[in-house]
């Protein structure tokens, strides 16, 4: 988890400082937290999120490695920053791409 709050932390440009003021907490636990040496209490980690941008089910999964994934946060981040409307947009846009590319791909392999 300590990687994935660091990685989120430096997408929005903030320094252990900044975040640990944002979350009331000391720039050291931030560090003790990126570092794995200590887990963020049920609080802590619900701050973080809000802070980064980001949910729980993100910070909390193993299964999903999105870490080595550098356009992928990005992508996260932003859209966490969007309202449900503009999320609904990029989907369709996004889908409405997907499908286009798909059919590009049945039409040249044929």
């Amino acid at each position: 988890m300590g990687h994935r709050i660091r990685n989120l932390r430096n997408i929005h440009h903030l320094s252990q400082a900044d975040l640990a003021e944002i979350i009331d907490v000391s720039t050291n636990y931030i560090g003790q937290i990126e570092r794995g040496d200590r887990k963020p209490s049920l609080e802590t980690l619900v701050s973080l999120c809000n802070a980064l941008h980001t949910s729980m089910d993100y910070m909390l999964s193993d299964s999903i490695d999105l870490d080595e994934d550098q356009v992928t946060l990005d992508i996260l981040a932003k859209l966490n920053t969007l309202s449900l409307k503009e999320k609904q947009f990029f989907y369709n846009t996004l889908m409405n791409y997907i499908h286009l590319k798909e059919d590009t791909d049945d039409a040249s392999s044929t």
